[in-house]
């Protein structure tokens, strides 16, 4: 039998890619049916009609639909891809400005974006697994949706027994550039990791020989060899944003040298160096509107115009090839090693065992193992405890609805300097997101 994947917000810029790497691996995958499904319907309808084109034309034995019913959307699922986005980057954007205006960072996974766009998300998430307990419970989400950290902390929460797994390519995207850095096969290089999503750091870097890399890359560093990593993505290499992230992110390995940072730290331990780069009138869901988004939606357009996606072209990169990998290896048990989101249950020995922590893991048909990791440093440890606080007080509002959960939440993230700019940011947000927020007292 085959076996029926679904892309639960199917209508996303993020969707080609995956959508891509799908399509060429769909024997591996015993992948015979692919549903788009979106709330969206003019975006789903956009990126439907082309994947069923596009896919036709390139001889594809794949059945594609696409559609806004969740229920015929769902029924019979074996994967579900799910990568949602509640208000769109235009809600991105207006979350961004209100922050980058009251001089905090704005970033949509990390600081009060990243608090908003919880707050947005979470319900609808939450819905959605409810729906798949309901129709496809033998089904398995692999989970893209941002942010990633706050959202598995709930989902895991409220569906303990869920077959979910929450992913992210930011580790493999940087794994993959200290790779080529090394002139080494992504595969043939063991990375030891732990930390949160968007929240942590490679303490071990082993060769194919067992030669730990990682003091040979701290010694580059420090003495001023490289000052960036070139990147293993080809979408974004030449764009300026992950330019700047990955210099910076080297820039802070130099400051903090024990271990190799994850590149989203910058937003936490140097703010002021990242607002110096914003745009308090053009932010990054600006640019992803004009730029992604365009492109991807009127090339959209042409294809269904002209009736033929001959001309036309799908990029697979890290983001389609990460979660299709991950697939594979639930489907054919072959315990590959993997970074995921899972409960600690002991994995680092001194840290809360029922906080959702970010670590290698192997995959295989009964989902992720996660490899243990002992204990870790005073300094790591406490940067984690505060975020892991703030992010389990970001769930607790979410579900709630207490202003005041809230406002805790907002005082414990790092990015928030005092009292007066956390309480006015978080009123200028609720006040800016009331058809996505639960109503807050």
């Amino acid at each position: 039998m085959g076996n029926k994947f679904v892309m639960v917000g199917g209508g996303s810029t993020q969707s080609p890619g995956i959508l891509e790497v799908l399509r060429q691996r769909a024997e591996e995958l015993s992948l015979t049916e692919l549903v788009l499904y979106d709330v969206d319907q003019e975006r789903v309808d956009l990126l439907g009609e082309y994947t069923k084109m596009y896919y036709a034309e390139l001889g594809s034995k794949v059945k594609v639909s696409f559609t806004t019913n969740i229920d015929e959307a769902f029924t019979d699922a074996d994967f579900l891809f799910m990568q949602i986005r509640p208000g769109l980057n235009k809600q991105r954007a207006i979350d961004e400005k209100i922050c980058l205006r009251n001089g905090v960072i704005g970033q949509e996974t990390c600081g009060l974006g990243g608090f908003s766009f919880a707050m947005r998300v979470i319900p609808a998430v939450i819905e959605i697994i409810e729906k798949v307990k309901e129709i496809c419970p033998k089904a398995w989400i692999l989970n893209y949706t941002n942010p990633e950290a706050i959202l598995s902390e709930a989902i895991y929460r409220v569906f303990p027994d869920a077959k979910v797994l929450c992913i992210c390519d930011m580790p493999i995207s940087i794994e993959g550039a200290i790779a080529k850095y090394f002139n080494k096969n992504l595969r043939d290089v063991t990375f030891k990791y732990f930390g949160l999503n968007h929240f942590g750091w490679w303490t071990n870097i082993y060769d194919e020989n067992g030669q730990d890399l990682l003091p040979v890359l701290r010694k580059d560093v420090l003495s001023g060899k490289i000052d960036t990593l070139l990147q293993s993505n080809e979408e974004t290499k030449e764009d300026q944003y992950w330019i700047d992230t990955y210099r910076q992110m080297v820039s802070l390995f130099k400051r903090f040298p024990e271990y190799f940072p994850n590149c989203y730290l910058q937003y936490y331990l140097t703010p002021d160096e990242m607002l110096v780069h914003d745009d308090p009138t053009f932010t990054r869901g600006d640019y992803v509107m004009q730029g992604r988004e365009k492109r991807i939606y009127d090339e959209c357009r042409r294809v269904i115009a002209a009736g033929t996606a001959k001309n036309s072209t799908l990029h697979a990169g890290v983001h389609g090839n990460y979660i299709v990998d991950i697939a594979h290896a639930i489907i054919h048990n072959t315990r590959e090693r993997f970074t995921v989101n899972k409960k600690n249950h002991g994995a680092i020995s001194n840290f809360d065992p029922e906080a959702v922590i970010e670590v290698p893991a192997y995959i295989g048909s009964m989902g992720a193992e996660t490899i243990n990791v002992g204990e870790i440093p005073t300094f790591q440890k406490g940067l984690m405890e505060m975020q892991k606080a703030y992010e389990k007080l970001t769930v607790d509002a979410a579900l709630t609805g207490s202003y005041q959960t809230a406002l805790e939440a907002v005082m414990l993230n790092k990015t928030v300097p005092n009292y007066t700019i956390g309480k006015k940011v978080l009123d200028e947000l609720y006040e800016a997101n009331q058809n996505y927020w639960k109503p807050l007292a």
